[in-house]
């Protein structure tokens, strides 16, 4: 195994735990290289999963045989790709609930996770957001920071609305045509 930190590699983040500020990255020649978010560059402050990043890697002090990560930059993700060209092109999405906080509800959109505030999840205000938790969403992008990603379900659902009462008063008009 080579131990040398000046060698930049790439490889896939495995996993991301961001509350934690840990992950892990996939490389063939080294195995699962341990990644600590103190030792990511200036720009890539959050991974998710899939992320394609070059790093320097150097042996772990804390446990034998094991590489841990430096200088840590973000290269591409495929998945955000396609989340950011839906926010582009205004097209919906679905992404699963998995948990909630006092803002909003977190989802999972391709590995990626997808904030969708609370003002931003219905036309109406709910009491409890945990009718949510699990359960698949349809929503759209409307914004992106960095790699912040902000949804919306109030978009669609008022977009639906919206276009049932064009068609209602589309057939009213035409009713009253042909009358």
């Amino acid at each position: 195994m080579k131990t040398e930190s000046n060698e930049t590699y790439t490889g896939r983040v495995i996993f991301y735990n961001k509350n934690k500020g840990f992950g892990g990255i996939s490389h063939p020649e080294l195995g699962d290289v341990f990644l600590h978010q103190s030792k990511m560059g200036d720009i890539y402050k959050v991974a998710h999963k899939n992320d394609l990043v070059s790093f320097e890697a150097i042996p772990s002090t804390r446990k034998p045989g094991v590489f841990e990560a430096i200088n840590v930059k973000f290269l591409e993700n495929d998945n955000l790709e396609v989340i950011k060209e839906a926010f582009v092109s205004k097209v919906i999405m679905k992404g699963k609930v998995l948990t909630m906080n006092a803002g909003g509800l977190l989802l999972d959109v391709l590995g990626i996770e997808v904030f969708l505030p609370k003002s931003e999840v219905d036309v109406y205000e709910f009491n409890s957001y945990s009718i949510f938790l699990g359960k698949e969403l349809e929503f759209k992008i409307i914004g992106i920071d960095e790699r912040s990603i902000i949804a919306s379900r109030k978009v669609v659902l008022e977009e639906e609305e919206n276009a049932a009462k064009r068609l209602k008063q589309e057939n009213s008009s035409s009713n009253k045509m042909a009358s």
